[in-house]
């Protein structure tokens, strides 16, 4: 017989730490099975896991058409802890950061290269349990090797570049092109490194918290205009010296869009991206399209190529994703985490979790 201490330990082994939603607004952290890799899967031991809007809105029970129940979190890294048959391309040990996207591959959408239009539709952290756990199962196709010289909070912050990545290469930007991007979020704050490289006239970000306006312009803002102040159309035209060729929305309400359709020039882009609020009603008639020739592109998400890019970037320095990354804490602190990270005056940009202890790396 074992003694009792032992057989807790020992029955404490497969389970794990993980959030947990079972309906929307049913949110909170429980202990889970830990999750065994199936036939071309690698169980992965969480290192760092990071938010974004969309697990802000899961918490509240704003978005609703989700896999439930499911443990959220979809922009994660680790280490390949263990590798189910048929894993042919990694192995136990391999550091990785986490494509979210689990894509069928055959349908019309992804033979054209599309990503959330898959028509069997999976995502890691969606309908599939994610990475705010102390461990996740993935499969092979979604786990890129992260090199030894990132750390693993510049892993997780790779599908918010490879969003940025997106969003520029949709609204064709051109070197001279005076660009505003609107929102200074960690998609934001990306975007304007990505934006930096097609050598634009002017690069503006509007936003607002002082900490999120100061790194702005320390990552390539030639400007940047807060947008609770009392003259800001004026203010960002200034800046811009005109009016915008090309505006991305990488904020969240409906002021951020129509403040984007007075600011943008004739013939100019407006980018709407993926992670809007889905309760803001954005109404406009066609004669505010029409006169300015106007091109509306909306962006949910990223393909697997601007992945891999963005990826490259980060591995070859071209961007800054670590400091970015301004907090971190442990699963048992995750309604501080989320409080810090939904409050945009504070200073924080990314809060990143760290399941297994804020020292492991």
């Amino acid at each position: 017989m074992f003694p009792p201490a032992l057989k807790i330990t020992l029955a404490n082994l497969d389970e794990m730490k993980a959030l947990y939603t079972s309906a929307p607004g049913q949110y909170g952290l429980t202990n889970r099975p830990k999750p065994e890799p199936g036939d071309g899967e690698a169980l992965i031991k969480v290192i760092r896991a990071g938010f974004c809007a969309n697990d802000l809105r899961i918490r509240e029970g704003v978005l609703t058409q989700m896999g439930f129940p499911f443990i959220p979190g979809h922009q994660y890294a680790g280490i390949i802890e263990d590798c189910g048959p048929g894993v042919r391309h990694t192995q136990p040990g391999d550091r990785v950061a986490i494509h979210s996207y689990v894509l069928c591959g055959q349908c019309e959408s992804c033979r054209k290269g599309g990503t959330h239009d898959c028509s069997r539709y999976a995502a890691l952290g969606f309908t599939l349990d994610g990475g705010l756990a102390e461990y996740n199962v993935a499969p092979e196709k979604c786990l890129f090797p992260l090199p030894n010289h990132l750390s693993m909070d510049e892993g997780v912050l790779l599908e918010s570049l490879a969003n940025a990545l997106a969003a520029i290469r949709r609204v064709t930007l051109q070197p001279g092109n005076r660009v505003l991007i609107i929102g200074a979020t960690p998609i934001g704050l990306a975007a304007i490194q990505v934006a930096r490289l097609y050598s634009p006239k002017s690069l503006v970000l509007l936003g607002t918290g002082t900490h999120r306006l100061k790194k702005a312009q320390v990552l390539g803002a030639t400007d940047v205009v807060d947008i609770q102040g009392t003259a800001v159309e004026n203010d960002v035209r200034a800046a811009l010296d005109g009016n915008a060729d090309a505006v991305l929305l990488c904020g969240y309400g409906r002021y951020d869009f129509i403040i984007a359709m007075e600011l943008v020039g004739p013939m100019g882009r407006i980018l709407v991206e993926g992670h809007y609020d889905p309760l803001a009603e954005i109404p406009f008639k066609p004669r505010d399209l029409i006169p300015k020739s106007i091109t509306l592109v909306p962006n949910r998400g990223w393909s697997t190529p601007d992945f891999q890019l963005a990826l490259e970037l980060a591995s070859n320095g071209m961007v800054d994703l670590k400091s970015l990354v301004t907090h971190t804490y442990t699963l048992d602190d995750w309604q501080e985490a989320f409080d810090l990270f939904g409050n945009v005056s504070s200073d924080a940009l990314q809060v990143s979790i760290a399941p297994h202890g804020v020292d492991t790396r």
